[in-house]
């Protein structure tokens, strides 16, 4: 990534020894966390042409797409000009293509944004990533992330409002988006979407839960 220390042949010689170069107990397969557009070399990634042989010695490779949109339509243009083109690439390959879904983000602590920077909607903004990717040939999801509540990605339980959140500190709580919604819903949503990726569930771009917050009925 653009701001992050190292060199190409540092990387390399990093790989290299997990890969191929250690004792074989020590060996692994080896997945990389990197730039969204490593295959062009462009906006996040540094671009050096050296990187490109990099990133391809990974054996699994997944694209950091947290804060690259914000709605269902940047996430759409991310499908078409990311995704699609980096799973033909990484299948002629022979790499393990694993994209980043995220529920929703703030930079409000970091950086003074908006508090509810990409808004959640109840699930929707992470299904529509999730049904994207599926449908696009994916095999494998990357959930970011499970306990990221300073930046407004977390998963796991979280307070369901600000009453009940830590007080005098900026969090996105579950009620961010108007809808009355239970502690562990993002959990919920993420069980479906593995369902849904492992073909228990059929394809769809409609997420399977009803929040309460809408109907008043939860899909166990």
């Amino acid at each position: 990534f653009l701001d992050r220390p190292g060199t190409p042949a540092q990387a390399q010689a990093l790989i290299d020894y997990f890969k191929t170069g250690a004792p074989e107990r020590y060996r692994v397969t080896l997945m990389g966390g990197v730039p969204a557009r490593w295959r062009t070399l462009g906006d996040d990634s540094r671009t050096d042409p050296q990187w490109s042989t990099v990133y391809r010695s990974f054996d699994i490779l997944s694209p950091w797409a947290v804060g690259r949109y914000r709605d269902d339509a940047g996430a759409d243009t991310f499908l078409r000009n990311a995704i699609q083109p980096d799973i033909a690439e990484t299948k002629a390959l022979g790499i393990i293509y694993s994209p980043v879904v995220f529920p929703g983000f703030s930079w409000a602590n970091k950086k003074g944004a908006a508090l509810n920077q990409t808004p959640r909607r109840g699930g929707s903004f992470y299904w529509r990533q999730v049904y994207n990717a599926i449908s696009a040939g994916s095999t494998n999801l990357y959930g970011a992330m499970f306990d990221e509540v300073d930046e407004g990605t977390a998963m796991y339980k979280m307070a369901p409002t600000a009453a009940e959140a830590p007080a005098n500190v900026s969090l996105v709580t579950m009620n961010a988006d108007g809808e009355a919604l239970p502690s562990d819903w993002y959990l919920r949503v993420a069980r479906e979407s593995g369902r849904m990726l492992r073909n228990e569930i059929p394809l769809s771009p409609q997420m399977p839960l009803i929040s309460p917050g809408l109907s008043g009925r939860i899909v166990p």
